[in-house]
């Protein structure tokens, strides 16, 4: 049986998607019966890998986003018409839907439409651009919201990695929405004593309380959020040390920042030094309210870290669940450094909890396996 999945909105080089397909090829890979099939935005018709030893992906044209351009948009769906025609899959995912969600709503019925919502556009793009004083997109915003909407409720499944998103979706009449979420790598991601070289790598002292945001600095991430903060994160009480590790928009501002006890670390691209990393930190701080699920929250608590997140969204939800933390009214500097400042004397007890809730997380070979066996008994109905 071959599955194919487009994703319009990917980059080689990081973000969650990424490790969803990388982890989705592994896999498969162990899966001979069946055929799995990618789609990606590339400079053009070719394949690339999404990591070393990772099984290529088919791309095809996309727009380069961002200002380091390391995102691209795929506009050439014609490949994908192309691999259908050439594999004739029985299951086909959306892996961006809102940008490639009409060519999938045109797919022939004997093939099962799914997509996983890993954005949420209208909350992660219409919604911040709105707030950043352009409310003349708002109109705009929902006009484009009400079309996405309309074609995705005639999918056969939608998959969201969380209740939060889950629940923005049947608000607006899905009828096709299940929840399942992401998988941990626990060979990368699990409690261990700290590495303080790690730590000194960066010009931090062992001895004192880190905490670490790694992720996308872009302003959909409410990263404007942390580096408000910052200063008063810094003058606490409890002398707290503060890392930054990433890429995007808001890099150079990061990088310039200038006080005693931060550090901008730039990105990691090994993963072995992000887990060390995330696992020799005090406490991991999130401020994006509109995750869809929050990976890098999850990575920190099955590393047994306790988090301090924006209270909406994926990772506001992990929080909240497992217990493992504080929460924060998104977009508000002084009440994040609040948490921070009521995280610090209980980083011993998160870490317990967050040690707790990891364990019994399911692996990502556990999250398709349960993924595949919905698609074959969906299939499996229509006969």
């Amino acid at each position: 049986m071959v599955f194919f999945d487009v994703n319009s909105f990917l980059s080689p080089r990081g973000g969650g998607a990424r490790t969803y397909h990388i982890k989705k090829s592994d896999w498969f890979a162990t899966r001979p019966e069946h055929e799995y099939v990618i789609l990606g935005p590339g400079a053009g018709r070719g394949t690339i890998r999404l990591c070393q030893d990772c099984y290529p992906i088919r791309t095809a044209y996309g727009i380069p986003y961002g200002r380091s351009k390391n995102y691209r948009v795929l506009v050439d769906l014609g490949a994908a018409d192309d691999i259908v025609q050439e594999m004739s899959p029985s299951v086909v995912e959306i892996g961006d839907p809102w940008l490639s969600a009409r060519w999938g709503g045109r797919l022939p019925r004997r093939i099962l439409r799914t997509a996983f919502w890993h954005s949420d556009p209208h909350t992660a793009y219409l919604e911040p651009l709105v707030r950043k004083g352009r409310p003349w997109l708002k109109p705009f915003a929902d006009r484009i919201l009400s079309k996405v909407d309309s074609w995705h409720r005639g999918y056969d499944l939608i998959w969201c990695a969380s209740e939060w998103v889950a629940a923005l979706l049947r608000g607006r009449g899905y009828p096709n929405v299940e929840i399942i979420r992401f998988g941990i790598d626990r060979e990368l991601f699990h409690s261990r004593p700290r590495t303080p070289e790690i730590l000194q790598r960066f010009g931090l002292d062992p001895e004192r309380p880190t905490l670490l945001y790694t992720g996308r600095l872009d302003f959909e991430k409410d990263v404007h959020v942390l580096m408000d903060a910052l200063p008063g994160i810094l003058a606490l009480e409890a002398k707290p040390q503060v890392l930054v590790t990433g890429r995007g928009e808001w890099e150079g501002r990061f990088g310039a920042f200038q006080a005693p006890g931060y550090a901008y670390g730039g990105f990691l691209d090994n993963r072995e030094d992000l887990s060390n990393l995330v696992a020799s930190c005090d406490l991991l701080l999130a401020t994006c309210p509109v995750e869809t699920f929050g990976l890098s929250v999850l990575e920190g608590l099955c590393s047994g870290r306790g988090v301090v997140s924006a209270h909406d969204g994926g990772g506001g939800e992990q929080v909240r669940q497992s217990g493992a933390g504080e929460l924060f009214q998104a977009g508000s500097a002084t009440d994040f450094v609040k948490a921070v400042e009521r995280a610090l004397p209980r980083a011993d007890e998160y870490a317990a909890k967050a040690r707790a809730w990891g364990a019994a997380w399911p692996t990502w070979n556990d999250m398709f396996a349960r993924q595949n066996a919905r698609c074959l008994e969906l299939l499996d109905a229509r006969r």
